[in-house]
Parts: C-alpha cells; sequence; structure tokens
C-alpha cells in the first residue's frame, strides 16, 4: 500500500504541474527505489490504468496515456503486464470507446513482440502471478503457472485469440462499401492531437455516427496486427506450444481464423483500403498455423526422408529403385501367409496399422504407399505362380490378399480420414448457424491417391496375369468393363465381349463393390483401356448363383455349380446361409459345403461376410423358446455340421479364416460340438431325410482336430518351457488364448453395437455396419443364439476340461498308470484288442495296457460293437484311455514284445477306427521324444522303413538350397556305409505311421496335424533327423519331393545359431545388391526380388535346384527358433555394416559433424542411391526385427543391444580401421541406426490414428496394452540418452557417431511420431533438450519439449526467448 501511495502522489503532482514525462521517470524512479520497491513496478502500471480509463477531473486523459506509454518504453512497467491489463479492459467496450481500442492496438503493435524478448526471462516471480491473476490463467487451465516461458505463452495466445473473435465480430456489423464511402465524402471529424497521437478528441459528438471509420480502421488496425503477430517467426513458435497444450482454447481460435478465412473469399465484405492487411492475414493463416508443421523442416529428416524424386516405373516391379521403400508391405503379406502364429487382430486391421506406420515414419504421399501396397500384393501372387506341389495352401489365400485383405486395410484408411474430416468439420461448425456438414460428402487425399495409384499399376504388365483359376472372372470383369463403355458410347450394347482379362480388371470391380471407386471411375479409358486381346474360355452367359436366388432347389447340376462358383453379393451368402440353417433338410448339408466352399476361399467382394457366416454356421441357432436348447439341437444339425467341418479343414480355408482373424471365434463354435459329440456313443444315428448319413465319430474328429489345428497343437511342448510362461511366442500354444482373443473381440463388438463409432478394418466404405442387420430373418436367428454373445471359457466343457488337463499333465511327465479295472482300463483293453485283433487270434503277441495283466488273448468281445467287431464308445473315454494304450505297445516294442510293423499296423488301425487319436498320438510321441529315454529304433529296411534309397541325394539337395541361400553347414552324418540311419523310437513310430496314410481328401485332416508335428518333432531332436523324415516321405510322394525337401532345410535353424546368422547376412546382401556372383542370376540389382523371389524359388526337377530366395527360406524358419534374442545384435550389426559400406564408396565434400554433401565418382554410387541403401537396410533389418519377435525384441533392442553398442566400440571407436575410417561413415552410422530402430518400434507398436485412439480390441488383448509397454520401452531408452548427454554415463562410440543417433532420433521422433513424446517423463525431456541445445540444435530442442505437455511448455517457450 505505502508503494501505491507514492506513486499515486508523485504521478498526480507531476500530472498537476504538467511535468514531462521525462523529469516524472526520474522522480518516481527515485522514490521507488528508496523505499526498495522492485521495478518495474505493478502497482505503477496498475494505477496508470486505473486512472486512463477514469482520470481525475483536473486531469486530462491523453496526459495519463502520454506516462503510460513513457513508462512501458523505459520499462518501469512491467509491458505484458500492461497489455494484460488493457486487453481485458479495452477489448470489451472497443465499440463504445473507439480511440481507445485504438490507443491499445498501438500499443500491442509495439510492444507484444517485447514479451517475445529474452528480457522477459529475468521477470520476478511476483509480476507472472499478476499476469496470472488479470488473465485467470492458472484457473481457466486447472493448473497453476509459474514458469515465465509458460506465463507468455498463455498471454500471447489469449492476446490473438480476443483480437481475432473481435475482428470477427466487428466484421460481422461491419456496413456496406456504399454506405462507408458516403460516411467520408460527408461531414469530417475534426480530430485534435495533442503530445500524443493516441489520444483522439470529437469536438462533434452529437453525430455519433461518424465514428464508424474509425470503428474500420481500427478493425483493419487489428487485421495488420494479427498478422503481424503470427507471420513473426519467434511469437508464432509460442502459439505453436499453445496450439498443443490449450486443445479447447485453440479449437475456438481455429474457428475465428476459419471465419476470417471465409470473409477473404466474400467479396461482398471487402473493406477499401484494406487489401494489403487481408493479404497479410491470409498470408498468416496459409504459412503460420492454419496448416500442420511439415516434418521436413528439420535438416536431417530432410537428409533421411527427402533421398530424390519418386517416381515409378515398369522396372521397379520387383521392388527395386523408389519401391524398396516398402518392403515392409512384402515381408508382412509373405509372412501371413506362413499362418505359423495366431494373430490377435485381423490381417487387415493389421495391415492398416503398417500402413500408416510406413506413411508417418517415410514421410511418403498416400499415393506412394497405396503404389507400394498394390506391387507387394501383386508379387505376393506372382510368387506362388510356378508353386512346388505339397500339403500347403496355394494361390488362393494369396488372392484373398491381394483382392479382399489389401482393400480392406486400404478402405479403413480411407474411412479413418474421412471420418475425421467430418468430426472436425462437425466441430468446427458447432457454433454456427449452418450445419449441414453431415450432408456433405468428404474426399480426403487418401481417397484421390487411392485412385491415382491404381491409374499407375496398370504399367506393371509383369505382374498382372491372372491364375488359372482365376482367369474366367478376369475376363468377366474386362467383359463388363467393355460392355460399359460401349453403352455410354454408342447407346448400344450388342452381348459380351470375349476380351481377355487381367488381375487389374479384378481389383477395380473388388474396389468398386466395396465403395472405394466410382463406377464412372472405373470403366473410364484412361483407368483400364479397353481390353482386345481374344480369350480362350468363353465368359458364363449366366450365373448358378442367379438360378438360386429365383428358388431351384439345391441340386444335381445347380449344387455342383455353386459348390465351384464364388458368391458375389451379401444377399447371396445370406440365403445359402439360412437354407443351411432352417431350409429343407435335404439341401442343408449342400448349402454348408457352398457357403463354407469357393464363396469362403474366393469370395473376394464379401469375404470379411463369407467368413463370419461359415463360423456362425458352426453355431446353429437352438430351437427352443428360451434359447437354451441344450445339446439336441447340434443333434439334429449334425449333417449340415458334418458338411460345413469337412469344407473348413482345407488349408486355404483355414488360412483365409487366418487372415480374417476369426480363429478365435472359430474355436469357440468348436468347443460345443466337441463336447456333445464326444460324449455320444457312435451307435445314435444321425443320418438326415436326404440319406447323407453322418458318423458321430468322423464329425468329432473333424472338429476336434481343427480346433487343434487352430493353436499350433503341433508345436512341441518343449517350447512352452525354452521360451517361458509370459512369452508371447508360446501363448498361442494354449487353447485358452484363443478363447481370451475371442471373449475381448465380443467386449469389443458388444461396446461398438452400443453407440461407439467402430474404426474396424473388416468394415467396408460402402456397405458399412453390421452385416447381420441386412436381413431381418437373420437378425431372429442372432437372436436366438444368445450362446455366441456370451464369453465362451474352457470350464463351461468338462469333457473338453478334463482332455486338456490329462494332455499337460502327458506332457510334463510319464504315465503314473492307471487303476486296473477301472473303466479306463477297460477301454483301453478293448482298443488294444481292436489294434491287435489279427494278433490276439494267433496268440504271438501280448500287450498290457497300464498295469494290467490281462493278455489280448483274454479279452473278450462287448456286446456293444460295429459290424467291424470295433467297440462303440463314446470319443472321450477313447481319448482318455489311448495315452495308456500307446505307453503299453511302445513299450513293449522296445522289449521285443511287439515288431514295428505290427505296432504301425495297429496304431494305423486306431486311426481308421477314431480319426481323432491321431491327436493323442501326437502328443504322446512327441513329448516321449522330448524326454529322450527311448533307445533308438534302426532303419534299416526290416524292422523300420529305409529312406537308405535316396537319402544321400536328400542331403545334398538340402546342403544346395542352403549354400544357395548363403548357409554352409557341415555334413549330416545321417547314416551311411554299413551303418544305417537310426531315429528315436517315438519318432520312427510316428512317422511310419504317416507314411501308411493316403494321400486324399479323407486323410488331410490326420495329415494336417501330424505331418506340421512329425517335422517340428524331427528338428527339436538332438541328432539330425530330418533328412531321413524327408527321405521315406519323398520315396511315399513323389510329387511332393520339392515340397519336403524345401521344408527340411528348416530344421538346421533350430540347432544352429551360426547358420541362422549366415541367412541373415544373405538377406541383406542380396537385398543391397552387394552379394557373390554364385546366384547373380537371382540378385540383379537388388530389391524385394532378390530377396523374396520372383516366383520360381522351386525346384524345376528333382536334382536340379533353382537358387532360394533367402528371404522366403528365413519367413519359413524364424517360427521355428527356440531361441531368438540373438537376432538383435545381428540386424544391427547388419543394419551398420551396410552404412559402413556405403561410405566407404563415397567420397565427402565438405568435411563437419552433420552429414554432407557428396559428390560422386565414375565408379562410385551417387548419394541418392547411397541414402536408398542405407533406408533399404534399416527397413528391412526392422522388418526382420518384428516378424521374428515383436515387442520382446523390440526391448532387446532398446534396452539392450542399443546401450550395448554406445558404452562398447560397436561403432568402431578402437578397431584399427578406424583411423581411415572418414568422419561422414559414422555420421551415416548414428542415422541409419536412429532410423532402424524408429522404424521398428512403430511396426510394431503402430502409430496413433488421426483421433488418437488405439484399437481397442488390441490393447484389451495384451493385458498392459502395448501403449505401457511402449512407455516403458521408450522412456528408458530417453533416459539413457539424457543420462549420456548429462555426462553420467561414459560412451565408448565415437562422438559423432552419437551425436547423429541423437540427432537423427529425436528429429524423426518430432517430425513423424510426435504423439510417442508425451508419454516421456519432462524431466527427461528437459534433460535432452539441455544437451540439444550444448549441441546448437535450438529448434529442435523447442520442437521436442513442445510435444511434451504443458509441464514442459515453459522451459521450450524459454529456450524459444533466449
Amino acid at each position: 500500500m505505502q508503494v501505491l501511495q507514492t506513486v499515486a502522489e508523485i504521478t498526480e503532482a507531476a500530472l498537476a504541474r504538467g511535468d514531462a514525462p521525462l523529469i516524472w521517470g526520474i522522480d518516481l524512479s527515485t522514490a521507488l527505489q528508496h523505499l526498495g520497491a522492485p521495478i518495474p513496478s505493478i502497482e505503477l502500471g496498475q494505477w496508470l490504468l486505473t486512472n486512463a480509463f477514469k482520470p481525475p477531473p483536473t486531469v486530462p486523459s491523453s496526459a495519463v496515456w502520454l506516462y503510460l506509454k513513457y513508462s512501458m518504453a523505459t520499462y518501469l512497467v512491467f509491458p505484458m503486464h500492461v497489455l494484460a491489463l488493457l486487453t481485458s479492459k479495452v477489448i470489451p467496450v472497443r465499440t463504445q470507446q473507439p480511440y481507445m481500442y485504438n490507443a491499445f492496438l498501438e500499443l500491442a503493435s509495439t510492444y507484444t513482440f517485447s514479451v517475445a524478448s529474452s528480457n522477459i526471462l529475468y521477470s520476478s516471480e511476483r509480476i507472472i502471478e499478476a499476469v496470472d491473476e488479470v488473465l485467470s490463467i492458472s484457473k481457466s487451465i486447472g493448473v497453476s503457472v509459474k514458469e515465465v516461458g509458460a506465463i507468455c505463452v498463455h498471454f500471447l495466445f489469449l492476446l490473438v485469440y480476443k483480437l481475432a473473435h473481435a475482428t470477427v465480430e466487428d466484421l460481422g456489423s461491419s456496413i456496406c462499401p456504399s454506405e462507408m464511402q458516403k460516411e467520408e465524402n460527408g461531414n469530417s471529424t475534426h480530430v485534435s492531437h495533442g503530445q500524443d497521437s493516441a489520444v483522439v478528441v470529437i469536438e462533434d459528438d452529437k453525430e455519433p455516427t461518424r465514428e464508424k471509420p474509425t470503428k474500420e480502421r481500427n478493425t483493419i488496425r487489428a487485421v495488420e496486427l494479427l498478422a503481424k503477430i503470427m507471420l513473426n517467426k519467434k511469437s508464432a513458435s509460442l502459439l505453436r506450444l499453445a496450439r498443443g497444450n490449450r486443445p479447447e482454447g485453440w479449437s475456438l481460435f481455429a474457428q475465428c481464423l476459419q471465419s476470417l478465412e471465409d470473409f477473404l473469399h466474400d467479396t461482398s465484405l471487402k473493406v477499401p483500403k484494406a487489401a494489403d492487411a487481408f493479404g497479410h492475414l491470409a498470408k498468416a493463416l496459409q504459412q503460420g498455423l492454419y496448416h500442420e508443421w511439415q516434418p521436413n523442416q528439420v535438416p536431417v529428416v530432410k537428409v533421411l526422408l527427402d533421398t530424390g524424386t519418386c517416381t515409378w516405373g515398369s522396372s521397379n516391379a520387383w521392388g527395386n529403385g523408389p519401391a524398396a521403400a516398402w518392403l515392409p508391405f512384402d515381408i508382412f503379406m509373405e509372412n501371413a501367409m506362413e499362418n505359423r502364429r495366431v494373430p490377435a487382430t485381423s490381417t487387415a486391421q493389421a495391415l492398416t496399422d503398417l500402413m500408416k506406420s510406413l506413411q508417418a515414419i517415410q514421410s511418403a504421399t498416400w499415393h506412394d504407399l497405396f503404389l507400394g501396397l498394390w506391387t507387394a500384393a501383386l508379387r505376393l501372387v506372382d510368387r506362388e505362380r510356378e508353386h512346388i506341389e505339397g500339403p500347403r495352401h496355394h494361390v488362393e489365400s494369396r488372392l484373398a490378399m491381394l483382392l479382399s485383405i489389401v482393400p480392406l486395410a486400404s478402405a479403413a484408411a480411407i474411412e479413418e480420414e474421412e471420418s475425421f474430416l467430418q468430426h472436425s468439420t462437425e466441430t468446427l461448425e458447432s457454433s454456427g448457424k449452418n450445419g449441414n456438414s453431415k450432408e456433405k460428402k468428404f474426399t480426403g487425399v487418401r481417397r484421390k491417391a487411392f485412385l491415382s495409384s491404381l491409374q499407375v499399376i496398370s504399367q506393371f504388365d509383369g505382374l498382372l496375369c491372372p491364375p488359372q483359376f482365376a482367369v474366367t472372372a478376369a475376363n468377366q470383369a474386362a467383359a463388363t468393363a467393355t460392355a460399359f463403355i460401349a453403352t455410354s458410347e454408342n447407346g448400344i450394347f450388342e452381348g459380351p465381349s470375349l476380351n481377355a482379362g487381367d488381375i487389374r480388371h479384378l481389383i477395380v470391380e473388388v474396389c468398386i463393390a466395396r465403395g472405394l471407386l466410382d463406377a464412372s471411375e472405373y470403366w473410364c479409358r484412361s483407368l483400364l483401356g479397353v481390353p482386345s486381346a481374344i480369350s480362350q474360355s468363353p465368359v458364363s452367359q449366366s450365373s448358378p448363383w442367379l438360378t438360386f436366388m429365383e428358388g431351384a432347389p439345391l441340386s444335381g447340376p445347380l449344387k455342383t455349380a455353386l459348390l465351384s462358383t464364388a458368391a458375389g453379393s451379401l444377399a447371396e451368402l445370406e440365403k445359402v446361409y439360412l437354407t443351411a440353417i432352417n431350409g429343407p433338410e435335404e439341401e442343408r448339408a449342400a448349402a454348408a459345403s457352398i457357403l463354407c466352399g469357393a464363396s469362403l476361399i474366393r469370395g473376394w467382394h464379401v469375404q470379411e461376410h463369407s467368413v463370419r457366416l461359415a463360423v456362425k454356421l458352426l453355431s446353429p441357432p437352438s430351437v427352443s423358446a428360451d434359447g437354451h436348447g441344450g445339446s439336441t439341437h447340434l443333434i439334429d444339425f449334425a449333417p449340415m455340421l458334418l458338411a460345413a467341418l469337412g469344407a473348413l479343414t482345407s488349408d486355404d480355408a483355414v488360412n483365409v479364416l487366418s487372415l480374417h482373424g476369426m480363429i478365435p471365434d472359430l474355436a469357440a463354435s468348436l468347443l460345443p460340438i466337441c463336447e456333445i459329440f464326444g460324449s455320444l456313443s457312435p451307435s445314435i444315428p444321425l443320418t438326415s431325410n436326404s440319406g447323407e448319413e453322418a458318423s458321430v465319430h468322423m464329425l468329432f474328429s473333424l472338429a476336434f482336430l481343427l480346433l487343434l489345428r487352430l493353436w499350433k497343437f503341433h508345436r512341441p511342448p518343449v517350447e512352452s518351457r525354452l521360451l517361458g510362461g509370459q512369452s508371447p511366442f508360446c501363448a498361442d500354444l494354449s487353447l485358452d488364448y484363443l478363447l481370451q482373443l475371442r471373449n475381448t473381440h465380443m467386449r469389443s463388438s458388444v461396446k461398438s453395437s452400443n453407440g461407439s463409432s467402430k474404426n474396424s478394418a473388416e468394415t467396408p466404405t460402402k456397405t458399412g455396419g453390421d452385416f447381420l442387420k441386412s436381413s431381418s430373418s437373420l437378425k431372429n436367428f442372432v437372436q436366438a443364439s444368445t450362446k455366441s454373445q456370451q464369453p465362451v471359457y474352457l470350464d463351461f466343457f468338462p469333457k473338453l476340461r478334463g482332455w486338456y488337463t490329462q494332455n499337460e499333465a502327458c506332457i510334463a511327465s510319464t504315465l503314473a498308470g492307471v487303476v486296473h479295472g477301472s473303466p479306463v482300463h477297460q477301454t483301453a483293453d478293448k482298443l488294444l484288442n481292436t489294434m491287435f485283433k489279427k494278433l490276439s487270434r494267433t496268440g504271438t503277441a501280448s500287450v498290457q495296457a497300464g498295469v494290467s495283466n490281462t493278455s489280448l488273448n483274454s479279452i473278450a468281445s462287448s456286446a456293444g460293437e460295429d459290424a467291424a467287431g470295433r467297440p462303440l464308445l463314446p470319443a472321450w473315454d477313447i481319448i482318455e484311455a489311448i495315452p495308456f494304450v500307446l505307453d503299453a505297445v511302445l513299450t513293449a516294442c522296445a522289449y521285443g514284445k511287439l515288431s514295428s510293423r505290427d505296432l504301425t499296423t495297429g496304431l494305423r488301425d486306431l486311426v481308421d477306427y477314431f480319426p481323432a487319436s491321431i491327436a493323442t498320438i501326437v502328443s504322446y510321441f512327441t513329448a516321449e521324444i522330448t524326454r529322450g529315454l527311448w533307445k533308438a529304433a534302426s532303419m534299416n529296411g526290416n524292422d523300420w522303413p529305409s529312406p537308405a534309397s535316396n537319402l544321400l541325394s536328400v542331403e545334398g539337395e538340402i546342403k544346395d538350397i542352403l549354400a544357395n541361400s548363403g548357409v554352409f553347414v557341415p555334413s549330416f552324418h545321417t547314416g551311411g556305409g554299413n551303418a544305417p540311419a537310426t531315429l528315436p523310437l517315438p519318432l520312427a513310430a510316428l512317422v511310419s505311421l504317416t507314411i501308411t496314410f493316403k494321400v486324399d481328401k479323407v486323410s488331410e485332416m490326420c495329415l494336417a496335424v501330424a505331418g506340421p508335428a512329425l517335422g517340428s518333432a524331427a528338428a527339436g531332436c538332438p541328432w539330425p533327423s530330418m533328412p531321413i523324415i524327408a527321405a521315406l516321405w519323398a520315396q511315399k510322394v513323389k510329387r511332393w519331393h520339392d515340397f519336403i525337401v524345401f521344408s527340411s532345410t528348416r530344421a538346421l535353424f533350430k540347432q544352429d545359431k551360426n547358420a541362422v546368422r549366415q541367412l541373415v547376412r544373405r538377406c541383406f546382401s542380396v537385398t543391397l545388391g552387394s552379394s557373390s556372383s554364385s546366384i547373380s542370376k537371382l540378385i540383379g540389382k537388388g530389391g524385394v526380388g532378390p530377396l523374396l523371389g520372383h516366383g520360381n524359388w522351386s525346384y524345376s526337377t528333382p536334382g536340379c535346384p533353382l537358387p532360394v530366395a533367402p528371404g522366403i527360406l528365413y519367413l519359413r524358419m524364424h517360427p521355428e527358433l527356440h531361441d531368438i534374442m540373438f537376432l538383435t545384435d545381428e540386424i544391427l550389426l547388419q543394419v551398420t555394416a551396410a552404412a559402413k559400406n556405403c561410405a566407404v564408396n563415397q567420397i565427402p565434400a565438405v568435411n563437419g559433424n552433420s552429414l554432407p554433401h557428396f559428390r560422386s565418382r565414375s565408379s562410385q554410387t551417387s548419394f541418392s542411391t547411397c541414402m536408398e541403401q542405407v533406408l533399404q537396410a534399416s527397413s528391412l533389418g526392422a522388418s526382420l526385427l518384428v516378424i521374428s519377435g515383436g515387442s520382446t525384441l523390440i526391448q532387446s533392442l532398446y534396452q539392450e543391444s542399443l546401450p550395448a553398442w554406445f558404452l562398447s566400440s560397436g561403432a568402431y571407436k578402437s578397431t584399427k580401421d578406424a583411423q581411415s575410417k572418414p568422419v561422414h561413415g559414422t555420421v551415416l552410422e548414428g542415422h541409419v541406426v536412429a532410423h532402424f530402430s524408429l522404424l521398428a518400434a512403430t511396426l510394431a507398436w503402430g502409430v496413433p490414428s488421426l483421433k488418437s485412439q488405439q484399437s481397442p480390441v488390441l490393447s484389451e488383448v495384451n493385458g498392459a496394452s502395448l501403449n505401457s509397454q511402449r512407455c516403458h520401452i521408450l522412456g528408458s531408452h530417453m533416459e539413457f540418452l539424457a543420462s549420456a548427454l548429462d555426462g553420467k554415463i561414459i560412451l565408448g562410440c565415437e562422438h559423432t557417431t552419437w551425436k547423429a543417433y541423437v540427432i537423427a532420433f529425436l528429429a524423426l521422433l518430432v517430425s513423424c511420431i510426435p504423439g510417442w513424446i508425451s508419454d516421456v517423463r519432462t524431466d527427461i525431456l528437459k534433460r535432452l533438450a539441455k544437451g540439444l541445445r550444448f549441441w546448437h540444435e535450438h529448434e529442435l530442442a523447442v520442437l521436442l519439449l513442445e510435444q511434451g505437455g504443458s509441464a514442459a511448455m515453459g522451459t521450450a517457450a524459454e529456450i524459444l526467448l533466449r
């Protein structure tokens, strides 16, 4: 109070005397110093502002304003405090006090930029509190503001917001130009200027309308001030901080800017003499804040991401040149075809996340991204063109990726952008008068890029030839195109043209069906051209589906035609589904086969619906009114279920279901079938009215074996022990994991149906929403099937849970025996009697089950037997007894009481009697192989089958394949000379059993379980058993020779890390085009083609090997690895080696610590080529790392490999060749490692969507979610970087490498994935910013802190102010 009183006394006396501002200032500052009051003075500013608005009667207001201006110029008052006071008091009364508003605008124009000066950093805490109190900043944001930088940001934002809001209001009430011109030519206003031009006095106040020209000038001046602030680099940077930390306030400010922009384009409201002001404002809106900051403004990001003009040509069809940037697409798709692990989400959703991740980290256009996506999918199909025959999915699954998954993923990305645009526009217009945004159709950049990419793929003729089975469909699409063009040009079309089509026609036809393209754009000549070549196969005149939709019964030729012809619409799928559920009984089985046949595998237009309906078909609704019909309703549907399961067991069907993420739902649908039919006696008739007989054992076996295939039952039991119980790589070895996925998907669907917007890759753009809503009859069935809407747990199925527990116990330890006379013992004896009935008649053998002492001769026939004398036992009773049967027969064989031939025959009879027994046989034998307790069996051709006739040739071919892939291994020593090959007894029994199966449809379900298990078990044996297995099977099925030999190569990598390292090195060398000439025929100039092959990676004839693409071999091999942690160091080593090799071929034009410009010599590569190669190495390394270990290897990279690389001499600080190593080589290493590490993290964790929302399914499935995992891993790495910058960690690498890595990593993080930074602790960000300032990277430090949230905003602003 004393200070305020002193200020008032001195100032009033000076005003009364008429003292000059200088005299008054000296007196006042002397008095304040005598009192010990701080200068600038808060009390002085408050007194001057109060008296400027209401001056004493004897004091002119102009004098007070003069003192105020002088005090601001001499810092007697704090300019920001005075401007804050003026902002809160003048702007609200600007209409009533236009001249005071004019004075305020002049002061603001002069002193606003002093806020953005370094002098403000020395402001006292008292002044900060005063400004905060005037503007109520802390109250409005709910957080106390104590940093000077933060107070500057908030003040500047509130100033421009209030100015913009006031300007919008003033322009809205502006008079028309004609009226304003009339006022200018009328009575003039006499303006009297005192010593301060800011003080204006009107002599004639009888006509208030004469103030309007002054109001217009104030509006123009306010626009000029806005443009001036927004165009100023420092103030614009401060406002950018406000944009990220005051989202609600910024949204209102954006609405004001939008209104101002609308005014700029409204010619009817132009204000004369304001063209320059509005021109500056338009420039500010465009350059300053209206558009997002472009990432390539950071120099290092521009170097890493702008490697030249991206021009595509036909020479890039095989993934070299610009196409090499999209290598992760090829690896992702090829890896998805393997179906070796259960995906947490659909492939379409995962591909959508991959698209957004690559677009973000590469900073590429969506046109290039879509073009890279299409060419990768086309290469995927082309690689299977010369496939090798074997028990594996073929080109149908690859076409599903091209024509179903890729369009679904593209639709999701496009829909996300357009939904965001819609939401943003609705938010922006929420306060406006017209809300027409819902009626508008928003076309985003992604949709336009999608169309332009389809116009370019026509140049890749070598990739557009359709597979043989798709020729008819391509011809039909081409004929439709020709018909449309002819009709649009001539008005008449005289029948279908027999023009040849290609994959391009199929792609665009699918995109039209999904609403991604308009039909007129599709049929445009510039897009497709007019096909001209004559096809050899005529186009069908009518579709069998049209006949079916007209009501024809499913029988005879129509049924045959529908089985081989895919449905083309959702209505057709719905009708065939309803026919299978409630149609005539004689048609249900046929309808099920049709729905799960070609329509499932080749129905690309509606494949996401066909897979759901096929899975739903296995859970038919209960017939009871309350929806709890028990088991009887499934028994009634037995023939239909048998037909559906028979179709779903094909490898392509399972792979298509996996691609669409339906494996968890399929598993849940199979559980009740297994539980119910496994409890039924085989004597129960399941014959339909059509006469089709369904065996209980066969139906159970189909469902049970399919269930086991879904959770990778064939994997050896030891894997879950070696990888650890918490490892994500053994999670899918559990049935509980599948049910957890299914329940999570179900909860997510319920949340989506309750009102949350569903951004799923499975929802097409045009036919969005739940597809089941399209049919009222389907609604009834959905409501009746209440069980499918409830969580499913294994405990709901006691029989299945009992087997599951028994199987786990069998894996964990040897059998403890069975109680004599118990039901299990009796069942086991009956099974033994069935297996060795011929032997029991002759009395040549005696096998004991468990602890039983009863011989096979004494087993009496039971009354419950079939015509062949086999017991009619429920499936679960049989499965419970089989382990004891196997233990008995294997023990008898080991002790010579049972010959190997009789053992094999008995096992085969058991499988013929009960096909599902192959699962227990596989589980028991693989467990015993792992334990290693059994003696070796001599594969001599007498006791056991002999591989001698082709074993050496198979070994040689395996070694040739490995050698051509860059892997050199010693001899296998499987046998030779007089020493026959040997196998463990359980493995010998298992392989002998499998080679007795016929290669037909009936045995397919057994081989689908036994085949992979046999290979995995052989690969895990302590001695090389796989060549023996391969030789025996190659003798069995000669046409599978190539497939068997190629598959056998994977066994070596399971136990030899050195072989894996060699293969990884070869993958890098062929991709970068730096490999030896031994496979130069395949390599060419590097790229995707040499890595994954051009479609001819198989053997043309046995013994004449063609080069095997190393990438294909790696993708087939890596799921079998037990130890994967060493891959992180190896891949990092190869990435850095690529940078060093590239640096050797470059001569620096200038020296320095940043990446220099290079000049090329005739024998050296150009700089752009060099950057292409190192970034290609980075993309390859990141892709291999993610598919091999996902987040586990990412964590290893950030927390182990990278710190070790920096702490040691891994960056070649102390190596012998370090003296000759150029500086730019170490810089390049740092840059490429930064790109590699961040790209790998992005591929594993994804990037935030436009709405900053992660997939709820993905988040729930992983428990703690990928977000928390990313926060922990990234936070620890940033802590390491900050500690090293602080000097707390002594590094062992080159300083230039370290500096290049830190700058590149943080620059890429800020530019490409800024959303991640907010999860890092603020203190770490401040330490990083401090280190960057020491390196003079001030702009990067500010950008880093800018994304750190409000807690880091003050520090960022202080760096800007300095």
